[in-house]
């Protein structure tokens, strides 16, 4: 019995161990993809500085060990699968899910034992089909041909299970042109939306608007060089491009976090998270500085932990916003709980085995386009808010509050922004001391804004009110010519006479206006016409005085 029971055991182990050794196959027919279970599929072998030759590949796969998977692994895997066309002459695509690859590379060994070399697939000189994300190179077979396909790959680290697809040529050219348009459109349209953002602070000088730059445009420089597209544009034989992008996502975090705190001023009203966010800030600016002189594993790492406190960071601020009737949160909080949601599941797949059907990269990456669009769309609800506080400002600066009409600021700015000839008008509210005296106040107040009022309406379209002091005002005007000027005096003074009948009638009998008016004509210098305007004004009133005295 002992001895039926040892022969079964030796019989299923020597069973499982030939299906571990049992070479994978591949029948290639009318089915446009088909994927390889990674499962036992690779043998990990010894990691070389170049591309290994035919010889070499055999004799790393007969020291190799096998593997039940590449998920989470580092250095160089060894596959040989054993493929059969039952079609007429086509090329294939081998497609290897794999983004961080520094060195891909196939041969193609037929039945008869002769030996192909074929494209390499690595990011460090390769010539291989250019598919985003993940590696591809061609596999052109003739008419119900088999042979054996070797693949070696070489990498700092597998984030995810290198999985084996094998595509026709329709299909290959169709995913190829999806997922290539997909990352370039995604590619233009945030750097675009940076572009628009720095153009911004050029002008304004806002720093909300530079942190916007900064966020917007390295996030997607670094989804550019982590899709590999940076690779596909420009040769690179010294170094893998793609770890870029896990190199610059503190820098990414960095103006995130400054950004943030700048769009909901932190600083003014919620300092405990601005001191949050600037800690942050200064911890991934040093570590964005440091991380070209880490290893890729220990930057991978310490990326993935600070995307996973930047995730509940960003939410909890949105949210909290939002709660506060901060209206800049609706678009920032939709657009970061999409690119979160997303980006979570792509840290999962790094530590977890996730068999989605999906390539999460894609994914992240239009989450992420559609974020950036929110995220400029948040800075314009600050800038409507900083332009309205700014008209607001402006109109305090620059409106008398009591008359609503224009100060001496705003006076100034008239004065300063004539170009030709121009003619001023200063008025004086004669018995306003004695309305003051008699009938308080608030009396006061109505006649100056009737007054106000009043000559506003009459001298309507003949030039710009101001108040320039308690009881006085300016009028002034632009003029052309000498005649014109003659004009408009005559008109001024009709009008004016008009505007203190309209007082008296109003109840107010002690009140009168006394005015007087100069010209550019008359005078060298602005300065020089309110001081005669100004003198005409007294000797007016003092000529009234001297009639009702008679």
């Amino acid at each position: 019995m002992t001895k039926t029971i040892s022969f079964l055991i030796l019989l299923f182990l020597s069973i499982a161990a030939s299906s571990i050794r049992a070479q994978p196959h591949v029948t290639l027919d009318d089915t446009k993809q088909t994927e390889l279970s990674e499962h036992n599929l690779w043998r990990e072998a010894r990691s070389l500085d170049k591309k290994p030759s035919f010889v070499e590949l055999s004799q790393l796969y007969q020291e190799a060990k096998q593997v039940t998977s590449t998920f989470g692994g580092r250095g160089a895997y060894i596959t040989k699968v054993k493929v059969s066309s039952v079609k007429q002459k086509e090329t294939w695509f081998v497609n290897i899910s794999a983004v961080y690859l520094d060195i891909g590379t196939a041969y193609w060994q037929t039945d008869d034992g002769e030996i192909i070399a074929l494209e390499s697939f690595g990011q460090i000189g390769s010539q291989n089909p250019r598919l985003a994300h993940s590696q591809s190179f061609s596999l052109p077979l003739d008419h119900k041909e088999s042979g054996t396909l070797w693949i070696y790959i070489q990498a700092k680290m597998f984030a995810t299970p290198v999985v084996l697809k094998i595509y026709n040529k329709t299909e290959f050219y169709s995913k190829q042109f999806l997922i290539n348009s997909i990352t370039s459109i995604s590619f233009t349209v945030m750097m675009t939306l940076g572009l628009i953002a720095f153009f911004v602070y050029l002008r304004t000088r806002y720093l909300v608007t530079l942190a916007c730059a900064g966020y917007i445009g390295i996030q997607g420089f670094g989804w550019f060089v982590a899709s590999g597209s940076f690779g596909h544009l420009f040769t690179v034989s010294t170094f893998n491009p793609v770890y870029m992008g896990i190199i610059i996502f503190p820098l990414v975090i960095a103006s995130a976090s400054q950004f943030t705190k700048l769009l909901f001023n932190c600083q003014k009203d919620h300092p405990k998270l601005a001191k949050i966010f600037n800690i942050l800030s200064i911890v991934t600016l040093i570590l964005g500085m440091l991380m070209p002189f880490l290893s890729f594993t220990l930057s991978f790492l310490l990326s993935h932990i600070i995307a996973t406190i930047w995730i509940p960071l960003c939410l909890g601020t949105g949210i909290f916003m939002l709660a506060k009737r901060d209206f800049r949160a609706k678009y920032y909080l939709m657009g970061n709980f999409l690119y979160a949601l997303t980006l979570t599941g792509f840290i999962l797949s790094h530590f977890y085995h996730l068999n989605w059907d999906i390539s999460l990269e894609v994914v992240v990456q239009i989450a992420l386009t559609i974020d950036c669009i929110c995220i400029l769309l948040s800075l314009t609800e600050w800038l409507q808010i900083q332009q309205k506080e700014f008209h607001r400002s402006y109109a305090i600066s620059r409106i008398d509050p009591l008359t609503q009409i224009g100060n001496r600021f705003a006076q100034n700015e008239k004065l300063a922004s004539l170009a030709g000839n121009y003619c001023i008008t200063f008025i004086d509210l004669d018995g306003f001391k004695k309305i003051n005296d008699k009938l308080g106040h608030d009396e006061g107040d109505k006649i100056l804004i009737a007054a106000a009022n009043i000559i506003q309406h009459k001298l309507q379209g003949l030039g710009s009110i101001f108040r320039c002091g308690g009881d006085e005002f300016i009028l002034v005007a632009s003029i052309e010519n000498l005649p014109q000027a003659e004009s408009l005096l005559m008109q001024l003074s009709h009008l004016l006479l008009e505007t203190e009948k309209e007082l008296r009638k109003r109840g107010w009998e002690d009140a009168g206006l006394s005015f007087g008016i100069a010209t550019s004509f008359e005078t060298f210098n602005q300065s020089e016409c309110l001081s005669l305007a100004d003198q005409r004004m007294y000797k007016y009133k003092q000529n009234k005085k001297q009639c009702f005295h008679d």
